[in-house]
């Protein structure tokens, strides 16, 4: 027999199961006979198997996701491959990409001023400058991508934006207002580039459909027949491409 929970309430009138984080609760009738709710779980401990065995391989599965820390020999991100993080000191700062890493120098004057914390806090001093460095860095790579590309997915999309800005989100790649402003986030330099390539796309249709209906889908299509690939390759690497 299945371990789980059992919570009983008067106000209920049916039985429920549910599984969550890899526990089994099950939610009952105050009065309902213990009999009848092992009876219940026994009949259902296929799907409840199923479903426990499902929660631990998805666990699994972000325990091994490399996680964006901005640390030495962290993995990140550039046009869609993996790099590695190096971290450097130097009389100037700068960053240099090559097939397997992305090197970030920090100025002697920014390493002194790390220098000048303690312990757990020089860390993320060191932490957050190596993200401000990256950041203004793809920041200014997508304003030398969108100054090339733009132009060209408008004239193929036949859809003009009134202007557009670069700006960091949290959980979207890009954005469009009623005015026919887009924005784009900088973290899609992380990306292949025809998956920016969709992002473009997907924004420039939403000056015709300023929603996710049926007719905005079909336009997207139409202009970018590859788009369930680019919003396949979002989903399966969404846990790599976060900066929180």
């Amino acid at each position: 027999m299945l371990d789980y929970q059992l919570i009983r309430s008067a106000r209920r009138k049916t039985l429920l199961l549910q599984v969550k984080q890899g526990k089994v609760t099950v939610r009952a009738p105050a009065r309902l006979p213990l009999s009848q709710i092992k009876a219940f779980v026994a009949d259902k401990s296929a799907w409840l198997k199923q479903k426990l065995a499902e929660q631990y391989l998805t666990s699994q599965q972000v325990n091994t996701v490399k996680q964006v820390t901005f640390t030495q020999n962290s993995p990140l991100f550039y046009l869609g491959v993996e790099h590695s993080l190096n971290i450097e000191f130097a009389q100037k700062s700068a960053i240099y990409i090559n097939d397997l890493s992305i090197t970030v120098v920090l100025s002697y004057r920014q390493q002194s001023n790390i220098e000048a914390f303690h312990g757990e806090a020089a860390h993320h001093e060191l932490i957050k400058q190596v993200r401000k460095k990256l950041s203004a860095f793809f920041k200014q790579q997508l304003h030398y991508y969108l100054s090339e590309k733009l132009p060209l997915l408008t004239s193929h999309c036949q859809l003009t934006p009134t202007s557009y800005k670069i700006r960091f989100y949290k959980s979207r790649w890009g954005s469009c207002n009623s005015r026919g402003e887009l924005s784009f986030n900088y973290l899609l330099m992380l990306l292949p580039s025809w998956v920016i390539d969709y992002v473009i796309i997907h924004e420039l249709c939403h000056l015709q459909h300023l929603n996710h209906s049926k007719n905005f889908w079909q336009l997207v299509e139409y202009n970018c027949s590859n788009y369930k690939r680019a919003i396949a390759w979002l989903k399966t690497h969404q846990q790599q491409l976060i900066w929180s």
